[in-house]
């Protein structure tokens, strides 16, 4: 672990020196060891003669190296008033992806009724009226949400009304999918959803052997018609890919392919974890190595590689949306907390879940003690991330992902050193960029 000079200040070695990590001040920079003796004197005594005046130089002044604070949880308390609904409209699916987190597929088949579609709506609407906010819609597997497609036109067509009726500031669609749907339908989604994600593992191979369809068939060429119409509309969409032990080794190869075959540029990489049908993990030091070269294949290209634990551009308290306001609805009327805790069968529910829908009252009902404690899932209120230098970029991970079944983090995981790992090569690649600018300059 690396030195801290403060709880959000961080000394990592480096070079025969140090990089002086600060996240909330959005400051990087190298410091000799000379430097960083009179830094940590600096930081211990709060007294600025204990720094030379060649060195305050070198890091920019050291207002910096104090401001600004950490941020402040809300309270756990407050109101509960969503503007943004996430709707998993169907359990049911055509793929029989390998390591499914929901085993879709598997149980009774359910596809949401309308009234409860409509009346997450109407929640939404509401406090967006009071807010003056605009709202987002979006649809989520744990099925396949296009195989409910009457619903997903119904509900579409009913956010507009409302939205009109209502006089709303906006409204943004969002869909993910597996993208093995009709013309007519990949056009319908083309002209109406302003965000699409693809759940696509290509190429060819990787995708048909981890995304077969039902029969065993693969699914390949489905998806890459689909992201034909999506481009024949311009539509900017990204691609969440899935990493497993088959494909952590060719992480460069399918940049590649996603960024030149599919024309996409957002990709999203992501390993798996024990949950649903996954039996196996891919080696998160692999994981690490394999998405850094990948990274580097995105030099020159129109493309954004993303991993959810390294996120450099921003200070992030919690990783999804647990601490904040949460409203995701499966299609029996729950009102889970996380996109991957989405059915009754999940032995996380009980944790994850904080609210039903009442048939008899036609309303939703809210459990505020679990939606209480579902908040203080942030990072300040995970002693063991106090003293990681990537707390503030993975916000303590995600806590389905980093421990199971308790969704609080208590020992260092193998995960935490894959994303210490990334996020300190990260650092490094924007601390050289920064000092080759330097001297260009």
């Amino acid at each position: 672990m690396p030195a801290t000079i403060n709880d959000n200040v961080f000394l990592l070695p480096h070079n025969g020196g140090y990089m002086v990590y600060a996240p909330l001040a959005s400051r990087l920079v190298y410091a000799n060891a000379n430097c960083a003796t009179q830094l940590r004197s600096y930081l211990a005594t709060g007294n600025a003669e204990e720094v030379s005046p060649e060195v305050r130089k070198q890091l920019g002044g050291l207002d910096w190296l104090a401001s600004p604070r950490a941020p402040v949880p809300l309270p756990v308390d407050r109101h509960f008033h969503p503007n943004t609904v996430t709707l998993f409209l169907t359990n049911r699916c055509n793929l029989r992806c390998t390591y499914c987190y929901a085993r879709a597929g598997e149980f009774d088949a359910c596809d949401m009724p309308a009234e409860i579609y409509r009346a997450a709506l109407e929640l939404i609407i509401r406090n967006a009226q009071r807010s003056g906010q605009p709202v987002t819609v979006t649809f989520h597997g744990g099925g396949e949400p296009t195989l409910a497609w009457e619903s997903l036109v119904g509900a579409v067509e009913y956010a507009q009304e409302l939205v009109k009726s209502h006089k709303i500031r906006g409204l943004h669609l969002g869909l993910s999918t597996n993208g093995t749907v009709s013309r007519d339908r990949a056009e319908y989604i083309a002209k109406t959803f302003s965000a699409v994600t693809v759940s696509f593992d290509g190429p060819p191979d990787v995708q048909n052997r981890q995304r077969p369809h039902v029969n065993g068939g693969g699914s390949f060429e489905q998806v890459m018609s689909f992201i034909e119409v999506l481009r024949s509309h311009s539509v900017r969409f990204g691609i969440r890919s899935t990493v497993t032990e088959v494909n952590v080794r060719r992480l460069e190869e399918m940049v590649d392919f996603f960024a030149e075959e599919a024309g996409c540029q957002q990709v999203h990489l992501e390993p798996v974890f024990l949950s649903g049908r996954c039996r196996e993990l891919p080696s998160y030091e692999e994981f690490a190595k394999t998405y850094l070269r990948a990274m580097d294949r995105t030099r020159g290209r129109k493309v954004a590689l993303r991993f959810s634990g390294a996120r450099l551009e921003g200070v992030f308290s919690s990783f999804g949306g647990c601490s904040r306001d949460p409203f995701n609805i499966t299609p029996e009327g729950d009102v889970t907390a996380c996109y991957e805790v989405c059915s009754g069968q999940d032995p996380l529910s009980g944790s994850y879940f904080f609210g039903r829908f009442n048939r008899e009252r036609q309303r939703f009902e809210i459990d505020f003690g679990k939606l209480a404690k579902l908040r203080t899932l942030t990072v300040q209120n995970k002693p063991l991330c106090t003293r990681c230098f990537a707390k503030w970029n993975c916000s303590g991970d995600c806590p389905v992902k980093s421990a199971q079944p308790s969704p609080e983090l208590q020992v260092e995981t193998p995960r935490c050193r894959m994303i210490q790992a990334i996020n300190r090569a990260l650092l490094e690649k924007t601390l050289q960029a920064t000092l080759q600018g330097k001297h260009a300059a």
